[in-house]
Order: structure tokens, then C-alpha cells, then sequence
């Protein structure tokens, strides 16, 4: 029996590894949307939805990254439920008010939060920004603000702990059970 060359060996494993499909790199943040997405929405739709649409009280969601020092980001319906005004963490409020500022986020966590939406100025407070809620209101897409928000500006991740604090809204439905 004839010993296959070289060349048709090299071939051989070249057309193997082109025939063979391609395995997508894992995207780390479509995991962390996986992961929070469905809860965060679905808190979302329940402050919206509980209470009275008149009064802004406890019609918050906030989403506190514990890894990080000052990491969060919280929304709240207010104007009747047809404005969000969203803040992300500056470090302003970290310390006492009549110590000087320590905590700062760096100019490029900044400038993420800048491209989606938020105020850079963080003399006075936090980074914010104020929009009207669309109709039909899209919790997912508010979530997806959240969540890239912590992502970009404070590096939360799928390994990370997101906590929640929503008065109108404390724990799941049964619509974010996890699969098991």
C-alpha cells in the first residue's frame, strides 16, 4: 500500500477543519443579558404597573453591583408614567458631605455612559438622563439600559452579584424561574 504525500495529508486536514463547523467564541455579554435581563424587565413591568401612576414614591428599580465600591444604577417612572430618569453612580454621594470626594469613575467609564445617555457631570450628583416612556413601554429595552449601563461603566459581568431594590416589586415572577 502506497504512503499518502505530504501535500494530500496537509489537504486532507486543511479540508477537515474548513468543513467542520465553526464554533462561535462565547460572548460574555449576551451571557450577562441572559443572566439579568429577564429579571430586570420583569421588575421593571411590575413598578410600572403596580400602584398609582400619580405618585413617583417607591416606583424605582435600583441595581447595585457588589463588587464594586459605588457601582449602581436605578430608573424611576415618574410625570404619570410617561417620563424615566435613570442615574448611574458617580461616586458623588460616596462620602459624607462635609469630607472632600475620594471616589471618581474613570473618564472612559464615563464616556460609556455618555453614548447611552447620561449627563457626564457629576458635580452635583449622579449621571443621569430623563426620556419619555414610549408606548407600548418596552421593559426589555429599559433593562437593556440598566444592565449595559453596569456593564460599561462599572464592569459588571455574568460572575458578578447584581442586587435589587424595588419596593413595588421585591422578588420573581415565575416568568424568570431559572430552567432545572
Amino acid at each position: 500500500m502506497r504512503k499518502p504525500s505530504r501535500a494530500a495529508v496537509t489537504a486532507l486536514v486543511l479540508w477537515t477543519a474548513l468543513a467542520a463547523p465553526a464554533r462561535a467564541a462565547p460572548d460574555p455579554y449576551r451571557e450577562y443579558l441572559d443572566k439579568y435581563r429577564c429579571p430586570v424587565a420583569d421588575r421593571l413591568q411590575r413598578l410600572y404597573e403596580a400602584g398609582d401612576p400619580a405618585v413617583t414614591r417607591d416606583r424605582f428599580l435600583v441595581i447595585e453591583l457588589l463588587e464594586h465600591k459605588f457601582g449602581y444604577v436605578q430608573c424611576l417612572f415618574h410625570d404619570h408614567e410617561t417620563r424615566l430618569t435613570c442615574e448611574a453612580a458617580s461616586g458623588f454621594w460616596y462620602d459624607k458631605a462635609d469630607v472632600p470626594r475620594r471616589m471618581f469613575l474613570a473618564p472612559v467609564k464615563i464616556a460609556a455612559l455618555a453614548r447611552l445617555g447620561f449627563s457626564t457631570d457629576d458635580s452635583h450628583g449622579n449621571f443621569s438622563l430623563d426620556r419619555p416612556v414610549p408606548e407600548p413601554v418596552d421593559f426589555t429595552a429599559i433593562a437593556d439600559l440598566m444592565l449595559k449601563a453596569l456593564y460599561d461603566g462599572y464592569d459588571a459581568r455574568v460572575d458578578k452579584t447584581l442586587t435589587f431594590i424595588a419596593p413595588f416589586a421585591p422578588g420573581l415572577t415565575l416568568a424568570c424561574d431559572p430552567v432545572g
